[in-house]
């Protein structure tokens, strides 16, 4: 069960919207209940992001700057001091990544990697780990144009608050979906 915002319980194959203009989330019955809490806190992290007006990036902010292609995904620099670190997909617009961050429970906070996690999602297991999905672009070529370097709508930009240790950028699914094998960057934070 997934519970509104009109504080109305929704059940296996309801229908709930959200979010600023209408965001459909469809909950299927026998998935379990973590995976829709999971999935409900990062969708509700991610309509918070796009409901706020676009931000620049401070001045002096580290700054990771992401380069998603077929064949790898870097990322300039790959070490970075600990707090605000904002990823900036650079390349492609319109494009999408995903951040992974390890996280024991639904209710835990989420932190660095440690080697063994690392190792489990390069081999495609998402277990313990907390996964934001960003994508930059997908408005008019004029919004988009606009909102570059910026964070929220139309923009490219996403900020973390980072401790220190590893955490994973993807692209494409770790699992190996649709035949396509996840290009992964790892970037690592120092105190």
């Amino acid at each position: 069960m997934v519970e509104a915002s009109r504080r109305r319980t929704i059940q296996g194959g309801d229908r709930a919207t959200r979010g600023c203009d209408t965001q459909t989330v469809k909950v299927w019955p026998g998935v379990p209940r973590t995976f829709h809490v999971v999935c409900s806190a990062a969708l509700s992290v991610l309509l918070a992001v796009a409901c706020t007006p676009t931000s620049a990036v401070p001045d002096g902010a580290q700054v990771v700057h992401i380069v998603s292609t077929e064949q790898a995904v870097t990322l300039t620099p790959d070490t970075v001091r600990a707090g605000d670190v904002y990823l900036m997909l650079d390349e492609p617009i319109p494009g999408s990544i995903s951040f992974f961050q390890a996280q024991e429970t639904a209710e835990g906070t989420p932190g660095p990697l440690d080697d063994a996690g690392l190792e489990r999602l390069r081999h495609g297991d998402t277990i313990h780990t907390a996964q934001t999905g960003f994508e930059a672009g997908g408005c008019n070529a004029a919004q988009d144009s606009e909102n570059r370097g910026r964070m929220g709508p139309c923009g490219n930009v996403l900020k973390f608050v980072l401790s220190p240790g590893t955490y994973a950028v993807v692209r494409g699914s770790p699992e190996g979906g649709n035949g396509t094998q996840a290009r992964i960057a790892v970037l690592t934070v120092m105190p």
